[in-house]
């Protein structure tokens, strides 16, 4: 993640914005985080709106 955009060339705009997507995609749904018990922010939010939605009253 150290500044990802000085270590890729780009072809122009619409590419850079493509990647980053990707870089961000992969950040948040395939990159377990140490801080996150090695879970993804993505299973976190769906761990979240599942207890959310889930509870009885």
């Amino acid at each position: 993640m150290d500044i990802w955009h000085s270590q890729i060339s780009f072809k122009d705009s619409a590419d850079r914005r493509i990647q980053l997507l990707h870089l961000i995609n992969f950040y948040n749904a395939v990159k377990p985080h140490k801080g996150l018990n090695i879970a993804t922010p993505y299973e976190m939010l769906t761990v979240y709106f599942s207890q959310l939605f889930c509870k009885q009253p």
